[in-house]
């Protein structure tokens, strides 16, 4: 036992004691068992394992060289494993996520290079006794899922604010315990070991990025690929598809998989076609950095009227072929953070190649009870919507008919306006309001 707490600290020591007995648990249950024992087969597979296994060496390979720098010594081993364990490999896991995050490794780098890193270190260095932290284990699980729990009903407002002091009350005692600690160790602190251990993480993560960064590229050009397998049954012609893919798109994943979804819009079945599907793409992604200028009556730059709302979630991705001639860019699925009704914003641009004659922004609402708050939303970003596209305000026959749910149609300019309530005829009296700015009247 004295070499276990000489080894690892008492909140360790009681993290692995509650993780043993949920293991235990687990392995004793006929239900769970089956379950733990297939999930043990997924990880051990060829190409998960190859790939741990050239995170170890890689990661392994740096330690070495931060050691012969003076960054690392042996007594930084357990939380160079605990890196490795519980940071490196839950961010392979999620490796695939990162070409659909451009924000990936900013936030990663953010997350170990904040100024909290040394309040961290200090309250992971000074715990309390073995016998309190097997106290705090549970008692932490049992408060985070009760407000998880809270948080999404209002009828457990009072459960979710308790809960809530509860933690505060508790993070005084543990600032208050690592003060008592800092001032009574204070010269401790001031070695070099201690700046090595703080800067252990850092360090780590910085090196990581590369690693996770090919293993990204790996990963989505293996997906994409096997879709490519499902379109071109030709075998010479697969095998060349692969190749320009990896040639022309090189790190663009997110043009690589835009390229691929676009295959069944042109089928190309020769080099030449496959060719020019990639020069045709190529293209547009310079039409996407440096949009043309599109004459009023013409409509709007499609590349830039998909960004003229505000809201993340309002803003389409691409503008990409639709059908015969037609191209569209549509938005996400704009929500109230606790509507769980289904309510919510869509905005949509529609058009040619070059041009956009067709503005829409929709509210679907399948609960019209819970839909004030989002109905206002609807009428500012409609309001906004319209003076970016005409160049003028939005007039008061338009905001009055949204506040009444009226239709409406009318003309500004070149331009057709219209407003108009879709009821769907179900129970829960469900409908669209859906307001359009088009340079023909459809």
């Amino acid at each position: 036992m004295t070499m276990v707490s000489d080894l690892f600290n008492s909140r360790e020591i009681a993290l692995g004691v509650w993780l043993m007995i949920a293991i235990i648990a687990v392995l004793f249950g006929k239900s769970t068992r089956s379950g733990f024992g297939g999930v043990l087969k997924a990880l051990f597979v060829w190409n998960l394992m190859s790939w741990l296994a050239g995170m170890a060496v890689y990661i392994s390979a740096f330690i070495y060289l931060f050691y012969r720098i003076g960054l690392w010594t042996p007594d930084l081993l357990k939380d160079t494993v605990f890196y490795i364990l519980f940071s490196a490999t839950v961010s392979m896991f999620k490796a695939n996520k990162i070409s659909e995050d451009k924000h990936f490794f900013l936030e990663m780098l953010k997350d170990n290079l904040k100024a909290g890193i040394l309040l961290e270190f200090l309250i992971g260095q000074y715990t309390f006794d073995l016998w309190v932290e097997l106290l705090i284990v549970p008692a932490a699980v049992l408060l985070a899922g009760m407000q998880a729990f809270a948080a999404n009903d209002a009828k457990y407002a009072a459960v979710n604010k308790l809960i809530n002091s509860i933690w505060f009350i508790s993070g005084g005692f543990v600032i208050y315990h690592v003060v008592d600690s800092v001032i009574q160790h204070f010269h401790e602190l001031l070695s070099l070991g201690v700046l090595r251990q703080i800067l252990l993480v850092p360090n780590l993560t910085l090196v990581f990025i590369p690693f996770l960064y090919v293993l990204s590229l790996r990963m989505v050009y293996e997906e994409q690929f096997i879709m490519l397998s499902f379109k071109l049954r030709d075998k010479k012609l697969l095998r060349f598809s692969k190749r320009q893919a990896i040639l022309k798109f090189n790190t663009d994943l997110r043009g690589l998989k835009r390229w691929v979804n676009r295959w069944n819009l042109s089928h190309p079945q020769t080099r030449e076609e496959i060719l020019v599907t990639i020069d045709a793409f190529k293209t547009q992604q310079y039409l996407e950095k440096a949009p043309p200028v599109v004459l009023p009556q013409q409509g709007w730059s499609p590349y830039v009227a998909k960004d003229w709302l505000p809201d993340e979630k309002l803003k389409p991705a691409f503008y990409d072929p639709a059908y015969e001639e037609k191209w569209s860019a549509r938005s996400g699925n704009l929500k109230l953070d606790k509507d769980w009704s289904g309510n919510g914003i869509t905005y949509s641009v529609t058009g040619t190649r070059l041009a956009a004659d067709h503005l829409e922004l929709r509210l679907a609402a399948y609960e019209s009870k819970k839909l004030d708050e989002l109905h206002a939303i609807f009428k500012e970003r409609v309001a906004l919507l319209y003076k970016n596209a005409t160049g003028v305000e939005a007039p008061l026959k338009l905001t009055n008919a949204i506040s009444r749910k009226k239709n409406i149609h009318f003309r500004q300019g070149i331009y057709f306006i219209s407003l108009e309530k879709s009821i769907w005829g179900n129970i829960t009296e469900g409908y669209d309001l859906i307001f359009t700015i088009s340079t023909k009247n459809d």
